[in-house]
């Protein structure tokens, strides 16, 4: 039988060198960001890689800043719902539209882009460029979005059994296109892109005026370290002054 001995100082470098190599595979992205799938807003490119205007510009972003994120893709409702348990301490939102029921919530870390909302209805049927115009119609919405607690809000008139919300958009188009629901109240990028995306003809459909104009932002909960919201905001902030950040918002709105 042949013994194999090693000594102290080949056995303090093995370890050495194991814990690095450990240390490596372990390493934790700077922060999280949690959304769902959303047609020319964020689109999945790969298990870690988001495209669209909002995931264009938070990579660039803090790709320039060195900061490494982890993608955490789920249904948007549910994307809320991590970014304000914050398990990990630095999960954040995209993209998040900013208003009064969302307000008190969540840290407003930086706005990313504005996206204006409008009414879709079929060809040949009146269009729909207001409020006051949806009523008495079945509107579709994407569920827990910021186009829900809109026609939800009581100085509108409208009520629960008005809507029927869905977990993506590509259900509302295609129940606008069978004629199951009268209208879909969206966001213009959002809209061209599903019809794009499902081979839709939007020449079949009516766009209405321009209804709002919603601040889309990355949000994340009260509990994040103040230093860690800084350096992302200061990212954001950073890429919005290059030419580059212009390019991509006119590359999704044409303005």
């Amino acid at each position: 039988m042949t013994y194999f001995f090693l000594n102290k100082a080949t056995i303090f470098k093995t370890f050495i060198s194991v814990s690095f190599i450990l240390s490596l595979s372990a390493k934790a992205e700077d922060i999280t960001i949690c959304t769902q799938v959303l047609p020319a807003k964020t689109d999945k490119l790969g298990e870690n890689q988001v495209g669209g205007i909002g995931g264009e510009i938070i990579t660039k972003a803090l790709e320039a800043k060195k900061i490494s994120f982890k993608m955490s893709w789920l249904p948007w409702k549910r994307a809320q719902e991590e970014t304000l348990e914050n398990s990990d301490k630095k999960s954040f939102i995209i993209p998040f539209t900013r208003n009064a029921e969302r307000e008190p919530k969540y840290n407003w870390v930086s706005k990313l882009y504005d996206a204006e909302t409008i009414f879709i209805t079929q060809k040949g049927s009146a269009k729909i460029n207001s409020m006051a115009d949806a009523k008495g119609k079945k509107i579709g919405v994407l569920l827990g979005s910021s186009y829900e607690t809109a026609i939800l809000n009581t100085k509108n008139g409208f009520n629960s059994t008005d809507i029927e919300a869905v977990p993506n958009d590509v259900t509302n188009a295609k129940k606008l296109e069978a004629g199951k629901i009268n209208t879909w109240y969206t966001g213009v990028i959002g809209a061209i892109a599903t019809f794009s995306s499902e081979k839709i003809d939007k020449s079949k459909f009516e766009f209405g005026n321009k209804v709002d104009v919603e601040e889309n932002y990355i949000a994340t909960a009260k509990n994040t370290d103040a230093n860690l919201v800084k350096k992302v905001k200061d990212a954001i902030d950073s890429f919005k002054k290059t030419p580059e950040y212009s390019s991509i918002i006119k590359k999704y709105t044409g303005k």
